[in-house]
């Protein structure tokens, strides 16, 4: 065999680690014109201090708003976020092959303390919006979700200033003039050192008060509740390991707080289901056929408005009577536990199979529409239309809830619970835990009834004696 040229790799530091690959010799013969990497399938791995280390993939990133590079590194469980201050690729991978290499020198607390100073006084604790801003790079929530929590946040914090006597924008309002906006900034300037426990304790009294009757005050404890839960979401173990360039107060924001108790969730049928659905044939099914599938679907499969909007016939399994809920490409579940199959009655089936017959397209519900999900505010629906005239028609029935397709979801929940037990009903409305189905309704397949009003019959009941005229009529005698 005739040689002709000898050549030497070396690979060093995996990504992965710090091992070493051993130096891999190839002598390349008059049959083989192929190097070494591609006889073998070996790329080039390079070590993090190697600029070309960051040059490859995503390793390198553009924040959102910033014309820089910067990277992450990761030591204990805690990932540590630089910037290059460079827009150029070349000069960031180098200067990240730099810092990580001071990273290995210098250690973790000096190589943030020189390539990474705190913004601002270090005895200073952080604005409301430099903390919103910061827990908006690393939330994993979507924007509607985190738009809420931060929205709670400041309206806690503002109404705590203005308690307080803070001097805030009065140009709340107004978006024309950007009075709204000007608002907002009025309260991102406030310092989180505002939020203490002796104040979100006197803002939960003062908000409660707000209710002037009892059932007001019941229903402004359930939002007192929520809007706490969602502005400490902002405080979380999750968000706070990823924030070490921002000062928090001590103890944190929403340490420690006190909530009202638990309101009374257990619900009440006040409708007669039968008789709606009957009516609605009668009434929708003719002149809106959207509005009508929409409460079919909330009464007879108890879906969540989301899912009615999102769900294609495809979901829909004709010879098992069921109907799959999962993630989709047009629509994302509420939660990992949503996803499951709903068992329906034949009766259903056979309606579903007419719709299906007739439908043009791939949704059970048709609209325009065609994209949907959540947005910066609140949730776009694809069949909206529908979900309206529905809410109105349901309104004229007399259904008062202040979410009346939803109350249908709740009405299917009583009656299996009453029909098969409070596990069933769990399964079949794909709660996340038994908990949040027996916090909605009572287990009960009958109610116990003592005849009572049985006991007044006509000859025991003693005429009553007074100074007034009293007008007597016979008690009917009540069956059990």
């Amino acid at each position: 065999m005739i040689y002709k040229e000898s050549y030497i790799y070396g690979i060093t530091d995996l990504t992965c680690g710090n091992n070493n690959v051993n130096l891999a010799e190839h002598v390349e013969t008059l049959q083989n014109k192929k190097s070494a990497r591609r006889v073998q399938g070996v790329k080039a791995v390079y070590s993090k201090s190697d600029a070309r280390y960051w040059s490859l993939n995503h390793r390198l990133f553009k924040w959102e708003g910033s014309a820089n590079y910067s990277f992450q590194l990761q030591y204990k469980g805690k990932r540590h976020a630089f910037s290059t201050g460079a827009s150029d690729k070349a000069l960031a991978a180098k200067i990240a092959a730099g810092i990580y290499n001071d990273f290995l020198k210098l250690g973790v607390e000096a190589t943030l303390e020189k390539h990474r100073p705190k913004t601002g006084s270090p005895d200073r604790a952080a604005t409301i919006g430099e903390w919103i801003e910061a827990a908006k790079k690393i939330s994993s929530v979507n924007p509607a979700t985190f738009n809420c929590y931060a929205a709670s946040l400041r309206l806690i914090a503002g109404q705590i200033a203005a308690g307080n006597k803070k001097k805030l924008s009065n140009s709340r309002f107004g978006p024309k003039s950007g009075g709204a906006a000007t608002y907002r900034e009025s309260i991102n300037s406030l310092s989180l050192d505002i939020l203490t426990l002796a104040d979100i304790q006197k803002w939960r009294i003062a908000y409660e008060a707000k209710g002037k009757t009892p059932l007001a005050k019941q229903s402004r404890r359930t939002s007192c509740n929520s809007t706490i839960r969602q502005a400490r979401s902002l405080f979380a173990p999750k968000v706070v390991k990823f924030i070490d360039d921002l000062k928090l107060p001590s103890p944190l924001p929403f340490e420690g707080v006190e909530f009202f108790p638990r309101q009374n969730a257990k619900y009440f049928s006040k409708i007669d289901p039968e008789e709606l659905l009957k009516k609605a044939q009668t009434e929708l099914a003719t002149q809106n056929p959207a509005a009508f599938l929409a409460m079919f679907l909330a009464l007879g499969a108890g879906l969540r408005k989301g899912e009615i909007d999102s769900l294609m016939w495809k979901q829909v399994d004709f010879d098992k009577a069921l109907i799959r809920v999962e993630a989709t490409d047009q629509a994302e579940l509420k939660t990992s536990d949503s996803r499951g199959e709903v068992q329906i009655d034949l009766g259903m089936v056979s309606i579903l199979r007419g719709y299906h017959a007739k439908a043009e397209g791939p949704f059970v519900i048709e609209s325009k529409i065609i994209n949907s999900g959540a947005r910066t505010w609140g949730r776009q629906y694809r069949a909206n239309g529908a979900f309206e005239t529905l809410k109105s028609w349901l309104r004229e029935q007399g259904v008062e809830a202040r979410k009346p397709i939803h109350e249908l979801r709740k009405e299917l929940g009583s009656l299996v619970t009453r029909e098969y037990g409070i596990y069933e009903a769990s399964r079949m409305l794909r709660h996340s835990s038994l908990a949040t189905t027996e916090a909605h309704y009572t287990d009960l397949k009958c109610r116990p009834v003592v005849n009572v009003g049985g006991w007044l019959i006509p000859e025991n009941v003693t005429p009553i004696t007074s100074g007034y005229q009293k007008t007597h009529q016979k008690v009917k005698r009540v069956e059990a």
